[in-house]
Formats: structure tokens, C-alpha cells, sequence
């Protein structure tokens, strides 16, 4: 069970094929439409399953994610391959034309996906840029797993798990003393006093505006000093 668990959390084998931008116009007059697309198959995966999806972005505004896979068997044939709209214009970035969510890390999983993917063939991505500020906008470090990787159990460190021990008044009493160092309760009981007295003070504090140094335009050289 344990060799099951650890292949699970690898990330899937994929290729990764190279992006296409989609230009509008004819050959000498084509310009950017903003959106760009690249498949990803999985060519030595038996039955391929997408349980989450993870990357970081690079300034993409919005992202498809469109899935090709077979329909089940009838009758002993193969099923059709059919394209489906996993995940639909997923925002990334709140305003196109600011850098918020132009660089986050994302986590796409079950709950984002209009089905599951499964029995699948080939995912497209396509990614949409409306602004042109940016010069390039793209997926980084994108990678694939079967089950999600966020609910999973993380291995808590042996001095949190470690069962605490307990100590009578006695050996409370006996604690080491290290040199130089005051004893906490005594030192919590003085910052208490200290706090009680400085609230004392602010709440005694005199509301009334001081008054300023000038009579009727004029003011008293011996109240003046310079800096």
C-alpha cells in the first residue's frame, strides 16, 4: 500500500507540446488576438486520470481547459473521442492590466472541473491575454496528479507528535535556573504592574488644549529657546 501511495503523489508523465499563438488577418497583416493554446498527451499512461492540476502563472488573465477522451464501450467497441470544457475562462488575474495574480502559484482541482477526467486522450489549454501591456503570457512549471495533493495529510514533526510529559510541584519547583536569566514569574508579575500603571496614566491624561506662547500676535522672548 505504501509503493501505491508514493506513485500517487508523483506527477503524471505528460508531453507537453509546444505553444501556438492565434493571430487574426491575413499573413502581412496579422496581429495578436490575446490568446495562445498548447496540448498536453499522455502517451505511456495506462488510463489516464486528472484528479489536479498545478502551475504557476505568468501573466495569463484567463484559462481554458478543454479535455478529449473516449466515451465508454458499447458492445466490446471503442467509444468516439469527444471534446469536453473541463474548466471555462478561470480567472487568474482580477484586472488584466495590473500585476495582481500575474505570478501566483495555482492548484486546479475536482471542485473546478465541470466532470472527471477520466479515460482521457489529450488536454488542451488555452490561455487569454486581453491586454495589450504584457508581452508574453504563459504557464510555468505546470504538472498533473491523480488525487489532490492539497487535503492530504502532512507528516507533523516528531517533537509535535511526541506525547507530553508530566511533571509534579515538586519537580516544577526543581526547574534549572540558567544564570543571568530572571525568573519568569516574577518578571511577568512586573510587566503587569507596569501595564497597569501606564493605563493609569492615560486614562488620568488632561484633555485640555495646551495654550500658545503668543498674545495678540506677540511673544515673550524668554519663552522662546532655540534648537
Amino acid at each position: 500500500m505504501a509503493s501505491n501511495s508514493n506513485t500517487q503523489d508523483k506527477p503524471i508523465h505528460c508531453n507537453i507540446k509546444n505553444t501556438v499563438s492565434l493571430l487574426v488577418g491575413d499573413h502581412k497583416h496579422d496581429f495578436s488576438s490575446g490568446c495562445k493554446m498548447f496540448d498536453v498527451t499522455f502517451p505511456n499512461v495506462i488510463n489516464p486520470e486528472i484528479g489536479e492540476i498545478q502551475f504557476k502563472n505568468y501573466y495569463v488573465a484567463y484559462l481554458t481547459i478543454r479535455a478529449k477522451f473516449r466515451s465508454p464501450d458499447f458492445n466490446g467497441q471503442t467509444g468516439d473521442l469527444k471534446w469536453r470544457t473541463c474548466v471555462r475562462r478561470f480567472k487568474m488575474m482580477p484586472d488584466p492590466h495590473s500585476e495582481d495574480g500575474s505570478h501566483s502559484y495555482f492548484y486546479l482541482n475536482r471542485k473546478h472541473f465541470n466532470f472527471d477526467i477520466v479515460n482521457l486522450s489529450t488536454l488542451r489549454f488555452i490561455l487569454h491575454q486581453p491586454s495589450p501591456i504584457w508581452k508574453d503570457f504563459k504557464l510555468e512549471d505546470l504538472q498533473f496528479f491523480r488525487t489532490s495533493q492539497a487535503f492530504k495529510p502532512l507528516n507533523l514533526p516528531s517533537w509535535l507528535t511526541a506525547p507530553e510529559e508530566t511533571t509534579t510541584e515538586d519537580q516544577a519547583s526543581e526547574k534549572p535556573k540558567l544564570p543571568g536569566v530572571p525568573d519568569l514569574d516574577a518578571l511577568s508579575a512586573h510587566l503587569q504592574e507596569l501595564w497597569a500603571m501606564a493605563e493609569d496614566v492615560s486614562s488620568n491624561q488632561s484633555t485640555v488644549p495646551l495654550g500658545r506662547y503668543d498674545v495678540d500676535g506677540c511673544y515673550d522672548v524668554t519663552l522662546l529657546s532655540y534648537t
